[in-house]
């Protein structure tokens, strides 16, 4: 059997991203153990290699689309620590836009799956370990990671922008449903986030038109992310930070 792991362990979904792999850092130096989730086994092990510390961090390749991925993950977690995340971080996640007209279904189907159904099915494989943390007055932790632009109304996001809503309402619901179970849930929301997100869209001309929103507005450093998402799973247990938007200095 592994020693069990003293202090906090968090899993971060999306952790070979931009967000993902900051927050991965921020929580790595503060001493907290990661799980790091992601589909690309070489991106995670240039991160697992570039956090240096290999008795806090445990790399593992899943995808969050597939449940029975997020089971061995799970499985996996558990072998490693000797018990199951009191802090999950849902940073993974797809950025496709498009004109309506223009758009291809299959985009559509993919940021569901990942956006939504991947959310969905991440924060259910792991209820459990977080419900008996919480059960036992420890401090207990989801943090989703959404979108500021998702109130805005910009051309080409209708899709992404409604997905974005769902799962800020979500974030809403869960809170209502877990915080009698002493399971903090918070939603944070940035706007334009330093990232290459958003490069495997199909219709270019958009993609550019985002970058090109980066040279008009200051973009926001995926560390300030991190730090806001240190803060809210550092407060008191009986303090919630439950929702938080992100703006850069000149917007």
């Amino acid at each position: 059997m592994p020693e069990v792991l003293t202090g906090r362990l968090a899993l971060i979904t999306g952790a070979s991203g931009a967000i993902g792999s900051a927050i991965s850092r921020r929580f790595v130096d503060e001493g907290i153990a990661v799980a790091l989730l992601a589909r690309n086994t070489r991106r995670l092990e240039r991160l697992e290699d570039q956090l240096g510390n290999p008795d806090l961090t445990f790399r593992v390749r899943a995808d969050v689309t597939e449940p029975f991925d997020l089971v061995e993950a799970r499985d996996a977690i558990r072998d490693r620590f000797g018990r199951d995340p009191d802090l999950l971080v849902i940073s993974a996640g797809l950025f496709l836009a498009s004109s309506f007209e223009n758009a291809i279904p299959s985009e559509w189907n993919t940021m569901i799956r990942t956006n939504v159904e991947g959310v969905l099915q991440t924060i259910q494989t792991f209820t459990d370990g977080l419900m008996a943390v919480g059960d036992a007055r420890l401090p207990a932790d989801i943090v989703v990671i959404g979108s500021a632009t998702a109130e805005k109304r910009t051309t080409a996001f209708a899709v992404f922008s409604s997905i974005s809503v769902a799962i800020a309402q979500l974030a809403k619901h869960l809170r209502d449903e877990f915080g009698s179970k002493g399971v903090r849930v918070h939603h944070v929301a940035p706007y334009y986030v330093t990232s290459q997100l958003g490069s495997e869209m199909a219709e270019s001309a958009v993609f550019e038109e985002v970058q090109s929103w980066f040279e008009d507005y200051e973009s926001i450093a995926p560390s300030s992310v991190a730090d806001l998402v240190w803060l809210m799973t550092a407060l008191p247990i009986r303090a919630n930070l439950a929702e938080a938007t992100i703006r850069a200095a000149n917007s």
